[in-house]
């Protein structure tokens, strides 16, 4: 966070009072955590488990509960209800809702496991926003209700990674800087002891749990997340796993984990381009700016949309708000320092005071508060805690103080975002073209101006300005007449390449041809992108040799693919492939003359 943010923070401090009461609701946004997932290294696609669907479904039971069913028909006891005004109480209206999802299969699974209990299946029940019960009369006076006993069909918004709209809720996924920060990790001093001091433990695991999804050499803080999230996963559903490593264990897994990823996601000290981008909390800085967006739009309906706002993604949001709105710092970031977990869920309201008066109110009556539920359990309440420093006796703050802050902290648009991160994403360049009428260089050109250009890459350029200037000079001299270029001995080379093979004709059968990628390097992911710990794979038999990874990132190959490489080389420095200028043939390196 920025001293000018910080500064701005302060000076809201007096302006706020003591606790006030709650009139009347009138809208919530809320993000919420993913269920439990399969973990990458078990599925290729990875998908919500059934645990996962029972999470999701569980917490909307709760959300249904506290802000919707006034029946309280399944009300938990430890839930106080605040229901919020004019919200349509069994059928499903979707212009009071507005739902947004990454478009990970597991997370929009949440979210439609979490809307079938927030808003469960009824029979003739419809929403007077979706025509009311006309729509469902036929004109013989019969009444058509949804298939699956009144199943209601909620209305999803699923963003890409190339939709301009989801860097609101996940900023840090197509932001070029935000990942080439979190690849210093390992550079931070700081981190680097952490990773010593825990090696010993996970090393300790890896024979117990570990050895049939990660290497030895994986197997370590900076693949925290990922060996917690695998460890969890077995423990809730292999015995032999439950049985092989303890509460104990499982709870220190999950502390590096939560450790790991406030360095990656919550450290508003590493800087970015400019002065003030905070990278490593742009997910939380992004999410800000959506929760304001969405709170001010029911204002701006007087309270008729945007009632119940509804957002499904990942933990790094969570981390990074929790980092710029400093409840990670704050009396009570005890609270705020573990992951949350699996259907985890933080919310704001936006409500009045005057209990009495049933008409939307003015800005200046508009109060808010954020409430946080770490996990879907049965009997866990919202738990309400103050942002941005405010004491505990001061959780509920007005709208106008709240925004101020918010915008402090958050980034105002896509187009900031595409400016901050660098991203490569296409929406940057279009939005940068219309922006200075189709005379902006892509964001890549501008991070070269700011930077400058390396020798290395003015190397680079200087060789292809050079071939190219050579190749139209061929071209001429073609076009002109007298020069071709073509391969002498044709037939003798056509059969070398009929036998298949860069050996040619002294190909054995046990010779394996060279294989290429069609982009010309063939790449494996074979755990996250922390792998970084050199020395040999596990399962490496006796006189084999693996390629590993070293903790600053660079393959270690075995040494026998050097010897390939060099004699690849010569091979092709042999070569006779032969330039004929004027249709004479020239010498072979062979040949003398």
């Amino acid at each position: 966070m920025s001293v000018f943010a910080l500064v701005i923070l302060a000076a809201l401090l007096p302006s706020s009072s003591a606790q006030v009461p709650v009139g009347h609701v009138w809208s919530a946004v809320a993000y919420l955590f993913h269920g439990e997932r399969t973990p990458s290294q078990l599925s290729t696609s990875r998908s919500l488990t059934p645990l996962g669907a029972q999470q999701m479904f569980a917490q909307g039971s709760i959300f249904r509960s506290r802000y919707i069913d006034n029946g309280s028909s399944g009300a938990d006891q430890n839930i106080t209800q605040v229901l919020i005004e004019g919200i349509e109480a069994n059928a499903m209206d979707a212009s009071q809702l507005s739902i947004l999802t990454t478009d990970d299969h597991y997370t929009s699974a949440s979210a439609f496991a979490f809307l079938q209990a927030l808003y469960p299946p009824t029979t003739e029940t419809f929403a007077r926003g979706a025509g009311g019960i006309g729509a469902a009369e036929l004109a013989n006076g019969s009444i058509v209700d949804y298939p699956l006993d009144g199943y209601q069909y909620p209305d999803i918004n699923v963003l890409s990674a190339q939709d301009p709209d989801s860097v609101w809720i996940e900023g840090h996924v197509a932001c070029a800087e935000y990942q080439e920060s979190r690849l210093l990790l390992a550079h931070e001093p700081m981190v680097d002891q952490i990773y010593q001091r825990s090696l010993a433990f996970y090393r300790d695991l890896w024979g117990k749990i570990f050895s049939d999804a990660f290497p030895l050499n994986a197997t370590h803080f900076y693949n925290a997340y990922d060996l917690y999230e695998y460890a969890s996963y077995k423990y809730n559903h292999d015995n032999k796993t439950h049985a092989e490593i303890t509460e104990t264990d499982l709870a220190r897994l999950e502390v590096f984990a939560s450790t790991q990823q406030r360095y990656l996601n919550g450290n508003p000290q590493v800087p970015g381009l400019a002065p003030g981008d905070t990278l490593r909390t742009i997910a939380g800085r992004m999410l800000a700016a959506k929760i304001l967006a969405q709170l001010r739009l029911n204002m701006q309906s007087s309270g008729s949309s945007k009632k119940l706002n509804l957002m499904f993604g990942s933990f790094e949001p969570f981390v990074a708000f929790f980092a710029v709105s400093r409840l990670a710092n704050g009396a009570s970031a005890d609270n705020f320092e573990p992951l949350p977990s699996p259907g985890a869920a933080m919310v704001f309201e936006l409500f009045s005071t005057d209990a009495s008066s049933s008409s939307y109110p003015s800005t200046d009556d508009l109060w808010v508060r954020f409430l946080y539920r770490d996990n879907n359990l049965a009997g866990a309440p919202f738990v309400e805690y103050s942002l941005f420093g405010y004491g505990n006796s001061q959780s509920r703050i007005k709208f106008s103080d709240f925004a101020t802050a918010m915008e402090a902290v958050s980034v105002a648009s896509v187009a900031q975002w595409c400016n901050v991160c660098d991203s490569l994403s296409l929406f940057c360049a279009a939005l940068a073209e219309n922006s200075s009428g189709g005379t902006a260089p892509p964001p890549q050109a501008a991070k070269q101006r700011r930077r400058g250009v390396s020798p290395a890459v003015a190397g680079v350029i200087g060789a292809l300005v050079a071939t190219a200037v050579l190749g139209l000079a061929a071209a001429a001299a073609a076009l002109a007449g007298g020069v071709r270029i073509y391969r002498a001995d044709r037939g003798r080379r056509r059969g070398a390449a009929l036998s298949g093979g860069f050996k040619g004709a002294e190909k054995k059968a046990s010779d394996a041809d060279v294989a290429h990628a069609r982009s010309g390097a063939r790449h494996e992911r074979t755990g996250s992108w922390e792998l970084r710990a050199g020395g040999t794979g596990a399962g490496a038999g006796e006189g084999e040799s693996v390629a590993t990874t070293t903790r600053a990132g660079a393959v270690v190959g075995a040494p026998e693919r050097a010897s390939s490489r060099a004699s690849s080389r010569a091979a092709r420095e042999g070569d006779d492939d032969d330039v004929s200028v004027m249709g004479h043939t020239p010498v072979t390196p062979r040949e003398s003359v």
